[in-house]
């Protein structure tokens, strides 16, 4: 970690809007998801009727709908989620607008199950009063309470992309330096 003291952590309030802009765009897709069934049962008079007036067809119609809507609640952001910042953007959208991503303790682009582990992660925050969310604000490197478990970080773009450009640079000057290798030590080795 001391190689990457100087780098670019992505602070709460850059976190917190990126939150409320992925908070709106998954609003935004649920209501889409879960209008057309809500529509169709007012369409059906399903909400309208009292108790004792439901038809099997209504019951019918009812349980899948509840089902319907527990699955999506579970699955979209979860896939949202996950799916993004596994992606080559290492982002959702609202890190994207803000300028940030997330990473794995090596820096390196999340796997699936990271990504996925880091969603499901966050559970525990919002059962502890949001504490954990804030913990970004107060940390050595601004790690939520789900980085933490997940063993990610929130870094800014830019900071990481000029970051694995050094990376980059010293790997490949190392290459052009025999005594580095250790293919050509074994060499050197062989003909002593």
């Amino acid at each position: 970690m001391n190689e990457v003291a100087t780098y670019g952590y992505a602070g709460f309030w850059k976190r917190t809007a990126a939150t409320l802009i992925d908070g709106f765009i998954i609003g935004f897709v649920l209501v889409i998801l879960l209008g057309i069934p809500f529509i169709l049962g007012f369409v059906n008079g399903v909400w309208l009727k009292e108790e004792y007036e439901y038809t099997s067809e209504d019951i019918t119609f009812l349980i899948i709908f509840y089902i319907f809507y527990v699955i999506v609640e579970l699955v979209v952001p979860w896939l949202y989620y996950s799916l993004f910042e596994k992606s080559k953007y290492h982002a959702t959208p609202g890190k994207m607008a803000v300028g940030i991503i997330v990473v794995d303790r090596y820096f390196q682009p999340l796997r699936f199950g990271r990504a996925t582990g880091r969603y499901w992660a966050k559970n525990l925050s919002y059962m502890i009063l949001c504490i954990g969310y804030m913990m970004a604000g107060w940390t050595q490197y601004k790690q939520a309470l789900h980085d933490m478990i997940a063993s990610t970080y929130v870094v800014n773009k830019k900071d990481w992309e000029q970051y694995m450009y050094m990376q980059q640079q010293q790997q490949a000057a190392s290459w052009n330096q025999p005594e580095m290798s250790p293919y050509l030590q074994k060499d050197q080795q062989e003909w002593r």
